[in-house]
């Protein structure tokens, strides 16, 4: 039960840090491609990669930082939107598997990287 509540409480910060890191990227910058998904997902996906790569033994530590702070940070459903709503009549397909390239496969080398420090 315990690490069920840990993971609520992660999962809300994680999503709290999301809201704020899209709101400031949003106002600063004018982009073509959603920058904070981008952004959180790669920060995301290095963080879960080093956490595991250091074998952190602290009991409570995985379900509050790995699966409910990262897992609330990062967001796959938020790019799916985000690779929907770039279907529209001036849809651009290089601009569609460019980001969705991004995404996976620097998500994962962000990930590697982290897990191997």
């Amino acid at each position: 039960m315990i690490s069920i509540i840990l993971v609520m409480i992660g999962g809300g910060f994680g999503a709290i840090a999301r809201s704020a890191i899209t709101d400031y990227f949003n106002h600063k910058f004018t982009s073509k491609l959603p920058i904070a998904t981008l952004i959180v997902n790669l920060v995301g996906s290095f963080l879960i990669g080093l956490t595991i790569g250091l074998s952190i033994s602290i009991s409570w530590f995985p379900a509050f930082f790995v699966t409910g702070f990262l897992g609330g940070l990062t967001t796959f459903s938020t790019l799916a939107k985000e690779l929907t709503l770039m279907m529209t009549p001036k849809f651009n397909i290089n601009l569609f598997l460019n980001y969705s390239l991004l995404q996976f496969i620097i998500g994962f080398i962000a990930c590697y990287i982290g897990y191997h420090i």
